[in-house]
This record gives structure tokens, C-alpha cells and sequence, in this order.
């Protein structure tokens, strides 16, 4: 225990003495210290070349995918369901031409049969009313032949009584002969002229039944229900056996090979979304406004994915909507299954809410910056021999991450990226990739005193 407590001892007056020793020698010879003023660099920015590009504006919306043909299913003959299709029921495919249901053609069957037999009747009817005005015709000629015979008659008679070769009963017997004969022409005509009216009636009657009978066959055939087109079932609650009235509604299909998705697009913002072709008039024809439609992208985000479809703006609203005062674009998706993979991709839906990129026009040699490197009253910061410049442009466009423009600075120039609080032209700057450049000939500096690299 002594032997610790003296090894101890000894090592602290050595730790004094080696103390004393360096006091005393740096008292004995002190060195001065050199003072050196830093340097004012300014503020630290980032700084890009300006550089021109080509341009291709997206406009960008949103909205819900519809169909672009739906149609609702109406029963157009009343009756008894007696079978459905397997497909048309809520969320099933039907193909074109596919039976969705049938009701029970009976009554319909015999309405066509009465429509015949009453066809065929009349044709019996109209037969009768010619064979019956020719016989008339004939009896009327015979009769006109047999007027003849008797005026004849009495013209002879009248000469003899003249020459009292008979006497006068006898010429009163010819007399009357005639005027019986007159008697019976004259009843043939009238029943003749009453033929051609019955005639008339029985053909008119004829075309109307005729027209029931097509109308008949049409009930007939309506009591089939065909698709089309190739669609899938939005909703139906039919089912067989169920009785349905002409004029109900049963269901709605829509057309599956094509949907649609309406979007509102700003005022401002559709004038990017048309082509520009040159030298044409104002549209007249849907054909004609074709040639200035953009095509567009359409994507919906889900399970941590987005999803992409291609599609073509089809038709522009025909004015500005009252309450946002937008224009109402049409984006028609053709074969919106196309793309469907079974637990990689999904097929475009109706109801899906998504994103649309309008593909629009096109410009040349401009400048395309960072939306937040343009500053209040369309300004922008140019970086300049260490100096703040303050440039004013005229922007073609702002979107949400950049803003467009063409003139006001020189390509090649700085543009500073950095905030830069109550800036003011000419203040002084350093950027960051010039701070960088020089950092291996840094000098660690502090108010007294100096610290060698």
C-alpha cells in the first residue's frame, strides 16, 4: 500500500514540473498571433444554364369513365318471361346478336294466323265483287241488246198503226215491252255502280289488314330481345317466369368495346390542347374538326400502382359550362379490355375516376423552368459576374411544376434556383458549384488567430 501511494506522489510532481517547464518557456519567448479579415463571398445560391428546348405542352384533367352508348333494355310486347340469357344479368358480357330474353310468342303466333285468315277472307271477298260486276256487265249488254229488239219492235208498230193496219192495244202491248226493258237496264246499272264501292272498301279494308299483319309479325319478333352490339350488363333485376309490360324498363347495357371519360379543362388551358393547322377555316363537319383533336394518356393510380390506357379527344363541348365557365372535352378509349392481365393489369371501368393527359401543341426554342424558380410579378433571378440580376419575362405558360417562356434572358445564362429572401438587383452572390470548385483552397479562418490547413 505505501509502495502505491509513493509512485503516485512521484508521478504528479513530475506532471508539475513538465507543467512549470512549458509555462515558463512559452512566457519566456511569446509568439505573436497573426489576425486575418475574413472575406465577404455574398450568399450561397444554386444556379442552372439556361438552355432552349422543344416543348410538348400535356394538359392535364380529370374525370369519371362512362359509356359512350348505353341503352336501356324495354320490354316493347307485354307477356311472360319464358327464358334469359346467362350473360344478361349485372356485370355479364353479351355478344352482338345474343337473345338477352324471350316472352312467350303464343298469343303473338295466333295474332299473325288471325291477320292471315282475315287476309284471306277479304281476298275471297274481292274475288267475288269482279266476278260479280262482270256477270253484271254481261247482263247489262244482253239487256241493251234486248232494248233494241223492242224499241225496234214499237217503231214498227207504231208505222203499221199509222197505216190501222193493227190496232191500238196491240201497239200499247210494245209500249209497254219497252219501257219494262228500260226498267230492267237501268237495274243492272245500279247494281253495277254499286259494286265499284264494296270493291273499293274490300281492298282498303285489304291494306289495313295487311298492316296488321306486319305488325303482328313485328310483336312476334319483339318478343325477342336482341343485343346490338357487344355489351355488358350494368344492372337487371329480370328473371324467368317474371310478367312484364310493354314499355318497362328491365335493364341497361352499354356498349363494352368503347367508354369514354368527359373532363373539364380551363379556358387558358384547352387553347394548348387543339393542333394547329395551318390555313384552315372554322370547322363546319364532325370530319373536319378531326384533323385538330390531340390524342391523350389515360392513368389510374390503385394497390400502389398506376395504370395506363391509350385514348383520343373525340368531341368539344359546343360551349363553356355555365357554372365553371370550362370547356368540356370528350376522350373516347377504343378496346378499353385490350390491356387486361389478370392480377397485373386491370381494364378500364366505368366509374373509375382518372387522370387524362391531353397531348397538346408543340413549341420551339423556349425556355422551360422550374415553376418555383419564377418569382412574384414574372420574374426571374439570373446569377451574373456575382451579382443578382433581375430579369422580367413574359410567360407563355404556368403549369403546377414549370412555367414556359421565351424571351427577356440570353441562352447560356445562369438562372438561380435558391430562395432568396428581399432580394435586390446587384447584391452579391456566390454560387454553389463555384463555392464547390474552390473548396480545396479553403482557409479555416476565425476572428483571432489562424488554424493551418
Amino acid at each position: 500500500m505505501k509502495t502505491r501511494q509513493k509512485w503516485f506522489v512521484l508521478a504528479a510532481l513530475a506532471v508539475l514540473a513538465a507543467g512549470g517547464t512549458l509555462t515558463f518557456n512559452l512566457v519566456r519567448n511569446p509568439r505573436e498571433a497573426k489576425t486575418i479579415e475574413p472575406v465577404e463571398k455574398g450568399r450561397l445560391v444554386r444556379a442552372t444554364d439556361l438552355r432552349k428546348q422543344e416543348k410538348k405542352f400535356l394538359v392535364t384533367a380529370y374525370g369519371t369513365v362512362r359509356p359512350r352508348t348505353e341503352i336501356k333494355v324495354v320490354a316493347e310486347v307485354s307477356g311472360r318471361v319464358i327464358s334469359r340469357s346467362d350473360g344478361f344479368r349485372d356485370g355479364g358480357f353479351i355478344k352482338k346478336g345474343d337473345t338477352l330474353f324471350e316472352i312467350d310468342p303464343v298469343d303473338y303466333k295466333l295474332a299473325v294466323a288471325q291477320r292471315r285468315a282475315e287476309i284471306a277472307q277479304l281476298r275471297s271477298d274481292i274475288e267475288r265483287l269482279v266476278q260479280e260486276e262482270r256477270n253484271h256487265q254481261a247482263d247489262l249488254r244482253i239487256a241493251l241488246r234486248h232494248l233494241e229488239v223492242v224499241q225496234g219492235e214499237l217503231k214498227r208498230n207504231q208505222r203499221l198503226r199509222r197505216q190501222k193496219v193493227i190496232s191500238p192495244g196491240k201497239l200499247d202491248i210494245s209500249r209497254q215491252s219497252v219501257l219494262r226493258q228500260e226498267r230492267e237496264v237501268q237495274r243492272i246499272r245500279n247494281l253495277l255502280a254499286l259494286v265499284a264501292p264494296s270493291l273499293s272498301q274490300k281492298k282498303a279494308a285489304l291494306d289495313v289488314t295487311r298492316a296488321r299483319l306486319q305488325e303482328a309479325r313485328l310483336d312476334l319478333i319483339r318478343t325477342r330481345i336482341v343485343a346490338p352490339f357487344y355489351a355488358r350488363v350494368r344492372n337487371t333485376s329480370l328473371a324467368a317466369g317474371d310478367y312484364i309490360r310493354e314499355g318497362n324498363v328491365v335493364g341497361k347495357i352499354y356498349d363494352s368495346s368503347v367508354l369514354e371519360v368527359p373532363v373539364s379543362v380551363p379556358v387558358d388551358e384547352a387553347r394548348w390542347a387543339f393542333r394547329r393547322v395551318a390555313g384552315q377555316a372554322f370547322p363546319r363537319t364532325q370530319d373536319e374538326v378531326q384533323q385538330y383533336f390531340s390524342s391523350a394518356k389515360i392513368y389510374w393510380s390503385r394497390f400502389g400502382q398506376r395504370f395506363e390506357w391509350e385514348g383520343r379527344v373525340t368531341l368539344v363541348g359546343a360551349g363553356l359550362d355555365e357554372s365553371t365557365r370550362a370547356v368540356t372535352m370528350i376522350i373516347e378509349v377504343p378496346d378499353p379490355f385490350r390491356k387486361w392481365i389478370p392480377g397485373k393489369h386491370p381494364p378500364l371501368t366505368v366509374g373509375m375516376f382518372v387522370k387524362v393527359d391531353i397531348q397538346g401543341v408543340t413549341l420551339s426554342d423556349v425556355y422551360v423552368i422550374p415553376r418555383s424558380a419564377l418569382r412574384p410579378g414574372d420574374n426571374v433571378y439570373i446569377y451574373a459576374d456575382g451579382a443578382l440580376a433581375i430579369r422580367p419575362v413574359k410567360i407563355i405558360r404556368k403549369g403546377h411544376d414549370e412555367a414556359v417562356f421565351r424571351n427577356g434572358v440570353n441562352e447560356g445564362e445562369r438562372l438561380i434556383l435558391s430562395a432568396i429572401p428581399a432580394a435586390v438587383q446587384g447584391m452579391k452572390l456566390r454560387a454553389a458549384d463555384a463555392d464547390r470548385n474552390a473548396g480545396s483552397k479553403k482557409t479555416h479562418v476565425r476572428r483571432r488567430g489562424v488554424v493551418s490547413p
